[in-house]
């Protein structure tokens, strides 16, 4: 006898690529202005101290950018923040936390006014907040039809293995 997963119905991860490409646009132009900042005394003769102070300032101004850049990055690539919907209920990943609702649990899953959360109201235990960003109205939605589906049996998962 082979084992048989299912998968998920649906699943959600914040979209931050607006927020992630306006600082990765920033840490590039640091990093411009401060390489410019140092080979500025190489194209125009400057007196030996205003030399070395413009490429200080420069070389400080392009680590800057540097370490905005590199730590933009690492944040997207380290978070792990997802909701997913499955047969027997939803699914919250938060950075390596997992919290299992199933459909009889869920009292009922709205979306906050102006913030960009969906919260998940529970039967037992406290609301959940979930950062959905602009989505919150589809996830809602999605998360509703999935409910009423369970209900009735026609919620399934594709079959893996």
């Amino acid at each position: 006898m082979s084992a048989v997963a299912t998968a998920g119905v649906d699943f959600f991860r914040v979209d931050r690529s607006g927020p992630t490409k306006k600082l990765l646009t920033s840490a590039a132009l640091l990093i411009a202005a401060g390489a410019s900042g140092v080979g500025a005394h190489l194209m125009h003769r400057l007196r030996p101290n205003v030399g070395f102070a413009v490429s200080l300032a420069g070389g400080a101004i392009m680590l800057a950018g540097l370490v905005l850049g590199f730590g933009t990055m690492a944040t997207m690539l380290f978070e792990n923040v997802y909701l997913a919907i499955r047969p027997e209920g939803l699914l919250i990943h938060d950075n390596g936390n997992e919290t299992s609702i199933a459909w009889d649990d869920l009292e009922r899953i709205e979306a906050d006014e102006g913030e960009g959360y969906v919260i998940i109201h529970r039967r037992e235990g406290e609301a959940l907040r979930f950062h959905a960003g602009l989505a919150k109205g589809d996830i809602v939605a999605r998360v509703q039809d999935a409910r009423r589906k369970s209900t009735i049996a026609l919620l399934k998962g594709r079959v893996v293995g």
